[in-house]
């Protein structure tokens, strides 16, 4: 049976150093900063990632308002299924699990060289797919640990890095170009530019891994203060190692020279540019702190993926056998991905392919690709969301942040589709257009299965967002449509396909004999061919036609009268065995009406009497049918009934 994840043990500081290593400060500045200056060509970089991070900023509001209500492991897969409907929330996890694995098998190929980099200065020669697959084997390992000694592990490497970019931004901004400190690269109007659109989308992927406190808001020790807590000092972190190398950068190359420079140091501009200022150890110290940055990374990512994994399997989605935790630790879901990216990294080392470009590069821009979608999703989500209520949120949080987030994002998404050749360098259609098919189709896929889910599993489809298990039984379709109805999201289009259920068959309860008597009374009265005939005690509304026989009225709180043949049997013999019957005067062989004869008597194909029809309550005559309401002739048999 899947087990639950531990709750309510992590702070601010270790959910806040997650995600930092998730976004690999070292990683960006060394590495997407350069290509930037370098081979964007563009002097705009530090307006960008403020700009981006301020817009992030502003979208965190809304989700760290939702997260307090919606507090899952699934983070945009749960906020998806809340705000917009279960099927578009399975589709959501698709496209997540699809674009952090490639972000995370991504930093594989940039770690194997960082590694081989950094063990060339001792002399050790090996090649980037053995140090690729070391690190695979040590994040399998440390995946299936408790969160708590990963967080320290990654403390110890986010603060190294970081103290390797300040000490670096320091020694740069301390020796400018000129003997003057330069601000140009810090004007606005820079980002007002083809290029600068394409700087936008290498930010914005830049900034993935700042919502990863969302993943683990269910295992904080207080979700409405500790994520949203430590968004905002990841976000503030972003902007000032960012957005401030990049400008520091500038600083010391000089405003015209930075780009020229770029272009000749794109591997290495970082340890480049402070290279002449400080001490040879220092810079190699840098490298190594490179390679533990990315390894980091990879192995935040693998956290995020697990949970990811384990929050979908758990409420049914996906194998149960993914719910299988230890301790706490999706260990199954953690095996899963480590056997995924161990995939990845043979077909590399088999065919040869380019660890840097072909993995790392289009690997984590396509990655960056996937989550600036589920951040357009989830920006749609949390708006209306809060449209059902406002769930105790300030105005600025449940509308005005996530109205501002929903344009900005979108509008971003669109540039960095229609600019995505241009961000990959390459002309290649497939590749090009590969990664935003593939998000797509497999969002289309998530919210079929999703539908499908509600018409075959429905006790699933029930908990989809909820991060719960299914709770099987038969009153989970009830509760389903009761919530459904509820929350706006019930979908009329596809009813769902129930197994029919039998009513329960109950004796025949006969009729008692006065009554019995007082309605072949009154049905003797009758002339023959008369056109209507008085309705008889506890009997369904029925007319007669222009030959006496008996024909069913259609009315809502009438039951449909049983069709007989000409010889006086039942026209609906073995038909509706399991409803109460109600008897009905059947005539003898001789007579001239079919209702001269006591149901007692036999007919004359010996045909077996049919039992006795429970009786059902009067009904009212506010609920009788329009139609059921005819002149009637007298009839001592309606001498009990109470008049319309």
């Amino acid at each position: 049976m899947p087990q639950q994840v531990a709750e309510r043990r992590l702070g601010t500081w270790p959910i806040f150093v997650i995600a930092v290593s998730a976004m690999t400060p070292l990683t960006v500045v060394a590495g997407a900063l350069p290509l930037g200056y370098g081979q964007v060509g563009e002097k705009g970089i530090p307006v960008a990632y403020m700009l981006v991070a301020a817009v992030l900023g502003v979208f965190a509001v809304g989700l760290a308002a939702m997260a307090r209500h919606v507090p899952n492991s699934g983070a945009f897969y749960a906020y998806a299924a809340a705000g917009l409907s279960r099927p578009a929330g399975v589709g959501t996890a698709f496209v997540a699990l699809l674009a952090y694995n490639a972000m995370q098998i991504g930093l594989y190929g940039a770690f194997g060289v960082a590694a081989h980099n950094a063990m060339a200065i001792f002399g050790i020669q090996v090649s980037w797919v053995i140090w690729a697959l070391l690190g695979w084997a040590l994040i399998g390992v440390l995946g299936r640990l408790n969160i708590d000694l990963n967080a320290r592990i990654l403390t110890v490497l986010v603060c190294a890095e970081v103290l390797i970019v300040l000490v670096f931004d320091y020694v740069m901004v301390t020796h400018p170009a000129g003997g003057t400190v330069s601000f140009g690269t810090l004007n606005p109007g820079l980002i007002a530019s083809a290029g600068g659109v394409a700087l936008l989308v290498a930010a914005v992927a830049g900034m993935v891994g700042f919502e990863a406190p969302l993943v683990y808001a269910a295992e904080a020790r207080d979700p409405r203060r500790t994520v949203s807590r430590a968004i905002g000092l990841t976000l503030l972190v972003a902007a000032v190692l960012y957005g401030g190398t990049a400008w520091v950068m500038s600083v010391v190359a000089g405003y015209d020279q930075i780009v020229a420079i770029a272009g000749d140091h794109l591997d290495d501009l970082f340890f480049y540019l402070p290279d002449p200022y400080l001490p040879s150890v220092i810079i190699d110290l840098g490298r190594i702190f490179f390679a533990t940055s990315l390894f980091a990374a990879m192995l935040a990512f693998h956290h995020t993926v697990a949970r990811y994994a384990l929050t979908v399997a758990r409420e049914g989605v996906l194998r149960p056998s993914l719910a299988r935790t230890r301790d706490g630790v999706p260990v199954t879901a953690s095996f899963a991905q480590s056997s995924v990216a161990l995939g990845v990294l043979l077909l590399f080392a088999l065919f040869g392919w380019n660890p840097t470009t072909d993995l790392f590069f289009f690997g984590t821009v396509s990655g960056g690709l996937g989550v600036l979608v589920l951040m357009v999703i989830a920006s749609i989500a949390v708006v209306r969301y809060f449209r059902r209520g406002d769930h105790g949120e300030t105005r600025w949080r449940r509308a005005v942040a996530p109205w501002i987030s929903v344009v900005f994002l979108s509008l971003i998404l669109l540039l960095t589709v229609a600019s995505f050749g241009i961000l990959l360098d390459s002309d290649n259609l497939l590749k090009v257009w590969s990664p935003p098919l593939a998000f797509l189709i497999l969002f289309v896929v998530g919210v079929r299965w999703g539908r499908k889910l509600r018409r075959w599993r429905p006790e699933v489809y029930a908990v989809i967002g909820s991060g719960q298990p299914p709770a099987y039984g038969p009153s989970s379709q009830a509760a389903l449509d009761e919530e459904a109805r509820e929350s706006g999201d019930l979908d009329t289009d596809e009813p769902v396909e129930q197994e029919p259920q039998q009513e329960p068959q109950s004796e025949p309860e006969p009729e008692p004999q006065e009554t019995a008597d007082r309605g072949m009374a009154g049905e003797a009265e009758h002339t023959i061919g008369t056109e209507e005939a008085s309705p008889r005690i506890a009997a369904p509304a029925e007319q007669r036609s222009e030959n006496g026989a008996p024909a069913t009225l259609r009315s809502e709180d009438a039951a449909p009268a049983e069709p007989r043949s000409e010889n006086g049997a039942s026209a609906t013999s073995g038909q509706n065995a399991t409803s109460p019957r109600i008897p009905q005067a059947r005539s003898a062989p001789d007579a001239m009406t079919p209702d001269a004869v006591t149901p007692d008597e036999p007919t004359e194909t010996g045909a077996a009497p049919k039992p006795a029809r429970a009786p059902q309550a009067p009904r009212t005559p506010r609920q009788r049918s329009p139609r059921a309401r005819r002149p009637e002739a007298p009839n001592p048999a309606e001498a009990d009934r109470p008049e319309d």
